[in-house]
């Protein structure tokens, strides 16, 4: 049997492995380089199930980075809990090939609660009085203090919003490090997600976007040749390729325009009344998921978002069936947008309505996904704005974290819905395979499988 470190670096593609990257370009030398074929829709969630489980969403059950669960009337967003996937991890399928299979999993999504033996994923500490302290999720509880003890506090704030960074993703790579060392568990799953935040800031192609390859490539070599002394084999998957964008599509303000949306006007700001919408979007890059509460209404909703500027397609049970992606959890109707446009979740009209979750990091309330909160507010005082912020979160007061830019036009790169292989995931592999023609991500479990078991 022969173990395996499966590193899951966030929008990396084939054609963005170089002479810029050359630990990269080194390991792909010496093994396979693949396109990896994502399930639809090629977001982080459902593609690291997808791979995981070799199931698509309409089996597995994750369908976006969140869902509207209709019995609760309410979206949840970025889940945690291992409970959601509907289908065998890739650790369950090897121990039953090795009943005493061990399997350590740093950070891929869904990690909390799974059969995975040590697990370890960003989880802030909710107060009872509306305080939030940084920290993360361990099981068992004493790797908690073994991490902090070799690496000091995971740097929570370079993991997500506007001071998200390298530090975070050298935490986690130092982690792997030390976990392959200590606990030398068969399987060890990693999710590095630097390389996520300048593609969605900046774009693609950006200046910023491929200093950060280096970087990433750069901070990669010290787990890389610890792999190597550990005689360990190497996978590396990304999740999904960017793509450049510059036109956000609301369309939540399209049916609520139309009546479609109900809408409570609170003293904090508009609110979706999912549970009484007759329809209403949860937002995710160029996807959306469109819950129709009428089946009467499913056809005009669709024919009113099929006219809007930057929709390229609205797909129905036949198509969704054809995307595998028919599972409850969906929409009635599923939004996808055109290669330069992405889905942004507002919904209100007037800055004065907006909720006043808008220039926070919240995001458990907004009804999608906001890349906006990797933008810092605008202005001189912007960042000194986040620093008060900051200290009076040190310091124990229950004060919003409202320390973004909400400005959807900040945003200039989306997860690539549509990506030709050079732009999409990709695959490299320490050892050879016999082609290096593309790997739908269903079919990953099966050859990650084979490689262990030889």
């Amino acid at each position: 049997m022969r173990k395996l470190l499966l590193l899951n670096l966030a929008a990396l593609s084939p054609a963005e492995i170089s002479d810029a990257t050359p630990n990269l370009k080194a390991l792909a030398a010496a093994g396979t380089l693949s396109p990896l074929r994502e399930a639809f829709p090629s977001l982080t969630c459902p593609s690291h199930v997808t791979m995981l489980t070799g199931a698509a969403p309409t089996v597995h059950g994750i369908v976006g980075n969140g869902w509207y669960d209709r019995q609760h009337a309410k979206v949840f967003m970025w889940n945690r809990s291992a409970h959601h996937i509907e289908a065998q991890p890739l650790w369950e399928a090897a121990r039953e090939q090795s009943p005493g299979f061990t399997c350590a999993n740093l950070f891929w999504r869904f990690a909390a609660d799974s059969s995975a033996d040590l697990k370890v994923t960003e989880r802030p500490v909710y107060w009872s009085s509306g305080r939030k302290t940084f920290d993360f999720y361990t099981a068992p509880p004493a790797l908690h203090d073994r991490l902090t003890g070799a690496l000091g506090a995971f740097p929570f704030m370079q993991f997500w919003g506007p001071f998200a960074g390298i530090k975070s993703t050298a935490w986690i790579l130092h982690a792997l490090a030390q976990v392959m060392r200590e606990d030398d568990p068969d399987l060890l799953l990693g999710y590095a997600p630097y390389l996520d935040y300048e593609g969605q800031r900046h774009g693609p192609q950006s200046e910023q976007a491929r200093a950060a390859l280096t970087h990433m490539d750069t901070a990669l070599a010290g787990l890389l040749a610890a792999a190597r002394a550990n005689g360990r084999d190497v996978a590396i998957v990304s999740d999904y390729g960017f793509i450049q964008v510059s036109r956000p599509v609301m369309p939540n303000r399209v049916l609520r325009e139309a009546g479609y949306l109900a809408i409570e006007e609170a003293a904090n700001g508009d609110r979706i009344e999912a549970g009484s919408s007759r329809a209403f979007a949860v937002c995710d890059n160029q996807v959306a998921h469109i819950y129709v509460a009428s089946p009467g209404d499913i056809a005009p909703v669709r024919e009113l978002l099929e006219n809007v500027p930057g929709i390229k397609a609205v797909l129905g049970e036949a198509e969704k069936n054809n995307f595998g992606i028919a599972h409850r959890r969906s929409g009635e109707l599923i939004a996808v947008a055109q290669a330069d446009s992405w889905f942004a979740y507002p919904y209100w009209f007037e800055a004065a309505r907006a909720p006043d979750f808008e220039r926070c990091i919240a995001i458990f309330d907004k009804a999608g996904f906001d890349p906006c909160e990797l933008f810092p507010p605008p202005g001189p005082f912007g960042k000194a704005k986040i620093a008060l912020r900051v200290a009076q979160k040190l310091a124990r007061q229950a004060v919003p974290f409202d320390v973004i830019d909400p400005d959807p036009a900040n945003p200039k790169g989306a997860r690539n819905i549509a990506a030709a292989p050079g732009a999409g995931a990709v695959l490299v592999t320490s050892w050879v395979r016999d082609t290096d023609a593309p790997v739908s991500m269903t079919a990953l479990k099966s050859l990650l499988l084979e490689r262990i078991f030889d």
